[in-house]
């Protein structure tokens, strides 16, 4: 985790440097208003990396689901059957599998005599992720009301696994347009940098005087506007 933090604000700061030296072409300009747009970035990279998490450990989850399945059918109970599915997930995934180091802390509380419904409710708490609450809903109610577990998971792992399949699809479908938009970003810097190699001088009046750096601000503005709205666009959550 902090490794990935360090990775993202290196990767935010150089993105920024990047942007703004093409922009304004001073580093003045690019340590008056590198700061905010560096911490901005990093959030942005910080819900990105969010959002591949919680899709890493939704689809653990529908695995893990039907092995707990497998293990309550087969007589086990319920925490030998997260243990049994945990070292499946080892095998499939193996050590840096996110959601069997969420059932080895669940095993752990489990073992201090806690609830197995509250420790679920933490769980799912932590992961963040809806499919993963609303089981855990299920999963309490199933528990108090002596419903059938095993129906229950094995229901909960069917209807993640047919959202994942239809994201996979859309994700698929979508995969060329999002591949034209980051093309579509990077044609205005790449323009910048053509004239700067091939034609130096041809935009020395955008970067010199009030009116210059003004124009300059409005097409930055421009641009982050067009960025956020392509990535707006192609983002589908189901």
């Amino acid at each position: 985790m902090n490794n990935r933090r360090v990775w993202d604000c290196i990767r935010a700061g150089g993105e920024v440097i990047v942007l703004l030296i093409l922009f304004y072409r001073s580093l003045l300009w690019v340590l008056l208003i590198g700061t905010p747009l560096c911490f901005l970035q990093y959030r942005r990279l910080k819900r990105k990396w969010e959002q591949q998490h919680r899709w890493q450990l939704n689809l653990e989850f529908k695995e893990g689901l039907q092995g707990i399945a497998a293990a309550l059918n087969a007589g086990y109970s319920i925490e030998n059957a997260i243990e049994e599915s945990r070292r499946d997930l080892l095998v499939v995934y193996g050590k840096e599998s996110l959601l069997s180091w969420e059932f080895q802390v669940m095993l752990e509380q489990l073992k201090l005599n806690r609830p197995v419904e509250q420790v679920m409710d933490e769980f799912a708490a932590r992961s963040g992720v809806q499919d993963i609450k609303s089981f855990a809903e299920v999963f309490r109610t199933a528990r108090r009301s002596g419903g059938n577990l095993v129906e229950v998971t094995r229901a909960s792992a069917d209807r993640i696994g047919e959202k994942i399949e239809v994201s996979r699809e859309i994700h698929t479908m979508i995969a060329g347009k999002q591949m034209e938009g980051r093309i579509m970003n990077i044609v205005p810097l790449g323009m910048i940098l053509y004239f700067w190699i091939c034609s130096p001088g041809f935009l020395d009046g955008f970067y010199g005087g009030i009116r210059g750096r003004i124009e300059m601000s409005v097409f930055l503005l421009i641009y982050l506007a067009a960025y956020l709205l392509s990535e707006k666009i192609c983002r589908i959550t189901v």
